[in-house]
């Protein structure tokens, strides 16, 4: 089977099953309405092994996040998220962002304008360092950031700072050339500058700033 064709056929029941699990989560194991919004948006950065395995041709690569989009706004839009617990419509529009990001990420990578480990650096460093902050900072992040109208917690930015981090470093660590002392330096950098754009961003708009400014730096870097 065509590759291009063998990664579409995954990418459709990889979201229905990301979906499914966190429907069936919510529903028999209590998990809190952000949980399941978080639990989504680290399960949908995996489409991402998907498009750096599969895909070759950008027509094809760009299928999938538009499906996201698609999907997300209609849950979000139509309120399909009230059923589950998840009627913060203002807090599920950045399952609509993320996706946004996916596609602009395929666009940059297919015009050669950043690298494919630029571009899966920063969507680990959105998957999994904003998914895994968000936790962290609602369930322990009593402590805020002392900026005013600051809602995020310093355990929240401590854990986005150290998961962007380790993304970095292990991306660059096993797909670069470059000197450890290097890859420690540019993985600090990423992981600082992903916690600060994380914590200043309003409105679920991190799911954009995050993401791109990660790939601004590593085209600087590398």
């Amino acid at each position: 089977m065509n590759s291009n064709l063998l990664g579409l056929a995954l990418s459709f029941p990889f979201l229905a099953l990301v979906i499914l699990v966190g429907i069936l989560l919510r529903r028999y194991a209590s998990l809190s309405s952000e949980a399941m919004r978080k639990f989504v948006h680290i399960g949908v950065s995996n489409w991402w092994f998907i498009e750096v395995n599969f895909f070759t041709s950008i027509s094809y690569a760009l299928i999938g996040p538009i499906l996201f989009i698609i999907l997300n706004s209609l849950f979000t839009f139509l309120n399909w998220g009230k059923a589950l617990g998840m009627d913060d419509k203002k807090r599920n529009y950045g399952l609509i962002y993320f996706p946004i990001t996916l596609l602009v990420l395929v666009v940059l990578q297919y015009q050669g304008v950043v690298s494919d480990l630029a571009c899966s650096i920063a969507v680990f460093v959105m998957g999994y360092g904003d998914g895994l902050a968000a936790l962290v900072g609602t369930k322990w992040g009593k402590k805020k950031l002392p900026v005013p109208g600051m809602v995020k917690s310093w355990a929240g930015t401590l854990t986005m700072a150290s998961v962007s981090s380790l993304v970095a470093l292990i991306g660059l660590a096993f797909f670069t050339t470059l000197s450890i002392p290097v890859v420690l330096g540019i993985s600090l950098v990423i992981g600082i500058s992903a916690a600060v754009m994380e914590a200043v961003t309003p409105l679920g708009l991190d799911n954009i700033t995050v993401p791109l400014v990660v790939v601004f730096l590593l085209g600087v870097f590398l």
